[in-house]
């Protein structure tokens, strides 16, 4: 197991499951929900974008979206 000082500069993708549980209560839900969306997010079987933006927002430059299948967010900013 690492040291606390390497768990905390460690992505919380990366901890086991018993470094997790040495992070405060916060962290840990914080890791869990993240590993959690990796993980659903790993299982999609192709990202497909579905736009989730009004027409307002679309003609500002603001682009949401996100994936049909699994929710990633898949949004883009055109800069304008």
């Amino acid at each position: 197991m690492r040291t606390p000082e390497e768990i905390s500069r460690t992505p919380v993708t990366l901890l086991t499951d018993e470094e997790v549980a040495t992070l405060d209560a916060d962290g840990q839900e914080f890791a869990r929900k993240c590993k959690a969306r990796v993980a659903r997010e790993a299982k999609c079987p192709g990202h497909e974008r579905v736009s989730t933006a009004t027409r307002e927002q679309t003609r500002y430059g603001n682009h949401r979206g996100e994936c049909k299948h699994c929710g990633k967010d898949m949004s883009w900013d055109s800069g304008d």
